[in-house]
């Protein structure tokens, strides 16, 4: 904290607003013509020019934003490259793929190896070349791991488009016992393919309670799992590569009517807003299939979820999916030091987010969690009601304190600045504040797309208090108007 006669500047908080990024997702028209990449069809951003407050739109990766990863990109105001609209770049295809998994459990298992390179169960023929490209192989392979794939993978750990940071057996445990208990019976598995293959080991077994249906864009599983139990899907673009894979989803949704949930672990360096889009999307497919044999949901148009992602997202989730709320259960990963609470003085960051009542969710007494009877919830060890917010406030694994300054609970790291006016960091500098609003003009009541000030150069027709305005010059197409959020 800055001594009481040091001077400063107060910036202005529209300063900060009109400084932040400078690109942003816009949702697609119904219908309207996309260029495509391998991994399906494209995104719409824009970009904001600082220096001319002039913004472009154009076409990117849904699933990779590292062009080194996908290069593709295309300016909207530029002709669509058709050729680029290619659907797939699958070397096998998924019958050929479950044909040869046949063919590699007859062999004995001294022949059958795993190429971790390539993510692909070898013939015996195929070992050699392989090995002699350098590729990492895993020999030997028994057949019972088989049965749990994602432990013989190497996980892809793309944050923004795979991030396979895989379930603990704890975590796992917990969650089957808490669908079992809420009654639900087809499990769609978006993103969790340990989830999907301890059910499918269960209903193996004597213990056959769940049907599921793994969706991922990993199509290595493709090589485990029968069309009827895994499609390869893209869940920021809510694109199926395979036609019959969009049947074989409203078949397994159709079948669970108002027995399924969706159960999804997204990257957590993904868009929230893209995954909002497709989520919405799979829930329109779960009404149409299902609609006759759905009773009473509130879900707030969303089908039963249960979401997993970090505490700090919830305010950018909760904008997204508003019919979501966060319970305290901590999520352990097995292959990640963040996200396993034995590593973590606070535990794991990650939360369960959902759209079924919090009161039904019975968190494990034996690690400290708590039942708060004014909030009717489950509550985690350090995590106190405080009387004055009439709420369990702690987010992040510490027990919060409450401010009477500010009239709300606050990090136990944070003190009350009277200069600044709220709680903040003990060695904080007086004055420094960030502020969410429109990069465009700096007002903090709307976001950019909204911006009455908005510039394009395109000329197409933008509403504006309930108005079309046109662009006025053909050599210079301007166009103010007002964009309204993707629902």
């Amino acid at each position: 904290m800055r001594p009481p006669n040091a001077v400063f500047d107060m910036p202005d908080q529209r300063t900060m607003a009109a400084k932040q990024l400078n690109m942003e997702l816009f949702p697609l028209k119904e219908n309207s013509q996309v260029p495509s990449c391998i991994h399906g069809p494209a995104l719409l951003f824009e970009r904001l020019d600082q220096s001319t407050k002039k913004a472009r739109k154009f076409y990117a990766c849904s699933a990779f934003r590292d062009r080194k990863e996908c290069p593709f990109f295309q300016w909207v105001d530029e002709k669509i490259d058709h050729s680029s609209q290619s659907s797939t770049n699958i070397s096998f295809s998924h019958r050929l793929l479950r044909k040869r998994y046949i063919e590699f459990k007859k062999q004995p298992r001294n022949n059958r190896h795993l190429c971790c390179t390539c993510g692909l169960l070898l013939l015996e023929d195929e070992v050699a070349k392989h090995q002699q490209e350098g590729h990492s192989l895993k020999q030997r392979i028994g057949l019972k791991e088989l049965k749990s794939p994602s432990f013989l993978f190497t996980p892809l750990d793309n944050n923004k488009t795979f991030a396979q940071y895989l379930f603990s057996k704890s975590t796992v445990d917990f969650l089957l016992k808490t669908l079992e208990y809420l009654e639900f019976t087809h499990i769609l598995c978006v993103g969790t393919p340990r989830i999907h293959e301890a059910i499918q080991n269960l209903k193996k077994s004597e213990h056959k309670i769940f049907s599921s249906m793994l969706l991922d864009l990993d199509e290595r599983y493709a090589q485990f799992y029968p069309p009827a139990l895994f499609t390869k899907y893209n869940m920021f673009n809510h694109h199926f590569f395979a036609p019959e894979g969009r049947e074989k989803v409203s078949e397994f949704l159709k079948e669970g009517k108002d027995h399924v949930i969706m159960v999804t672990d997204p990257p957590f360096g993904g868009m929230v807003e893209a995954l909002a889009s497709s989520f919405t999307k799979l829930s329109s497919m779960w009404k149409e299939q299902a609609d006759d044999g759905i009773k009473t949901h509130k879900g707030g148009g969303l089908l039963p979820t249960i979401l997993f992602f970090p505490y700090f997202m919830e305010k950018r989730i909760l904008e997204e999916l508003p019919s979501l709320a966060m319970l305290d259960y901590k999520v352990d990963y097995d292959n990640h030091n963040l996200f396993n609470g034995q590593n973590k003085k606070k535990g794991s960051p990650v939360r369960i987010f959902t759209n079924i009542s919090q009161v039904l969710f019975s968190l494990p007494l034996q690690d400290g969690y708590w039942f708060c009877e004014p909030c009717q919830r489950f509550s985690s060890h350090e995590n106190w009601h405080c009387k004055d917010c009439g709420a369990c406030t702690s987010k992040d694994g510490t027990k919060y304190v409450h401010c009477d300054a500010c009239l709300r609970c606050v990090k136990p790291s944070r003190v009350h600045c009277f200069k600044c006016g709220t709680c903040q960091l003990i060695d904080h500098e007086c004055g420094r504040k960030t502020a969410a609003g429109c990069h465009l003009c700096g007002e903090l009541d709307h976001k950019r797309r909204d911006c009455p000030h908005r510039t394009d150069n395109y000329g197409e027709e933008i509403l504006v208090n309930n108005r079309i305005r046109k662009r006025k010059k053909i050599f210079s197409p301007t166009i103010s108007g007002k964009r309204h959020r993707m629902k």
